[in-house]
């Protein structure tokens, strides 16, 4: 029972205001006990005007100096007296008009049936009586661990806002993993199935990110099958296209047997391309790796087969360690995309090589009519197509620029792509230096 308990988000969410609870009763309480002592301060002013009847009687008519030395000396009182004499037990009697402040007479002061006119101020209790012309003032000094006034509400603010930022910081820590969860699900749902989220407490939220872990190998795994069926399926597809191929070259030649080795043809690039881009998306990702002057890789292959169609702009020396028949593949996918969107027979495409900072990039940029900015994220999913009426005029069947991002990624790199209407498409494949 206790296990499960404490393995409940809610249960700890309860107890913790509880605890907030309890603080907040215990200053509660620290706020009734202060009113309860200024009401027993108020409560003792009936016996204090008593006292000063007995003292006022020891003073004598009119008030005797002697008597009030010895009253002063035997309690803690001073007494002022002000009249044709004026005089005090003090040795720093106050000022008769500051006294005569405290009970000014445009205000209601509290007089009682005695005729005392009494007053509590921050020494203690204040008492004003006039007898045969003489005002006479006796000042009760009370102990001054009672009636000081301390910085009270301003030490309670203090520690309220106190317990409010330890609760603060309490239930941050408390819900801390809901934000790496959350991290990690952007991460997993960006495509990054690998991913997994670190279990940092065993409570519900351990059994969530777990959840979200399972969730995630459930993914992957449908995905490799479904892989593994593309790639099956693939694999078949072969044996009745060469079957087709080898009964087309029986065929005498016209205008029919060229389109159905032209579809014959797609058909094959469409299989070997699938075939690579999944082979390609596998975990364990097998690249034949070589040293390579990469500029002097791109001219060769723009001089075999695009040297008609496509324009060599800068090409910076860069020696990078690539699969060259995979970027081969890339280039080849790129150039002849860049070739079939341009419609500005001035403006060949072209291609370049540039060293920046710790990437070496490829630039391939046409003369096309652009792309809308809002297909450009989609541009790269497999069988994605601008031309959503699939003419082979307009374009293959959604591959190729899907296959160049997984060849780029899969040497650690990066594939954007940046469009503007009426002036072309430029195409930056990014490297990171060997």
């Amino acid at each position: 029972m206790f296990s499960k308990l404490s393995h409940s988000l809610s249960t700890k969410l309860l107890l913790l205001f509880i605890c907030a609870g309890v603080v907040l009763l215990l200053l509660v309480g620290a706020i009734v006990g202060k009113g309860f002592a200024t009401h027993l301060k108020t409560s003792t002013q009936p016996f204090m005007v008593h006292y000063v009847q007995l003292m006022e009687q020891q003073l004598g008519t009119p008030p005797n100096r002697e008597n009030a030395a010895v009253i002063a000396e035997n309690s803690p009182v001073e007494i002022h007296v002000f009249g044709t004499e004026q005089w005090s037990t003090s040795a720093a009697p106050p000022n008769r008009d500051k006294l005569r402040n405290l009970f000014p007479r445009n205000l209601q002061t509290t007089r009682d049936k005695q005729g005392y006119q009494f007053k509590t101020y921050e020494k203690g209790l204040l008492l004003h009586t006039h007898q045969h012309g003489y005002d006479v003032y006796f000042e009760i000094l009370q102990p001054e661990e009672l009636f000081s006034q301390p910085p009270y509400n301003k030490a309670l603010l203090l520690t309220i806002l106190g317990v409010l930022v330890l609760i603060y910081y309490a239930t941050k820590i408390l819900f801390r993993p809901i934000e790496e969860i959350q991290s990690g699900v952007k991460v997993i749902g960006s495509g990054d199935l690998s991913h997994r989220i670190s279990k940092r407490r065993d409570d519900q939220l351990g059994d969530l990110a777990d959840d979200v872990n399972a969730m995630a190998d459930d993914i992957s795994d449908m995905l490799e099958a479904k892989r593994q069926l593309l790639l099956g399926i693939s694999h078949e597809l072969r044996s009745p296209l060469t079957r087709s191929r080898v009964n087309l070259a029986l065929m005498d030649e016209s205008s029919a047997k060229r389109e159905v080795e032209k579809d014959i043809a797609s058909m094959e690039q469409m299989i070997t391309e699938l075939l690579e881009s999944e082979r390609l998306n596998s975990r364990h990702v097998s690249l034949n790796l070589e040293q390579t002057r990469l500029d002097h890789l791109i001219r060769e292959q723009v001089q075999q087969e695009f040297r008609k169609y496509i324009k060599v702009m800068e090409m910076d020396a860069v020696d990078a360690k690539v699969d060259v028949v995979r970027i081969k593949l890339l280039m080849r996918n790129l150039l002849s995309n860049a070739v079939k969107h341009s419609v500005d027979p001035e403006r060949k495409p072209t291609v370049s090589v540039v060293q920046e900072g710790s990437h070496h990039c490829i630039y391939v940029t046409d003369s096309g009519e652009g792309i809308d900015p809002a297909q450009i994220p989609h541009l790269t999913e497999p069988f994605y197509r601008a031309d959503p009426s699939r003419q082979r005029k307009t374009g293959g069947y959604g591959l190729g620029l899907h296959l160049c991002k997984v060849i780029v990624e899969a040497h650690g790199g990066k594939l954007t792509i940046a469009s503007e209407a009426n002036v072309g498409t430029k195409i930056r494949c990014a490297f990171p230096n060997n």
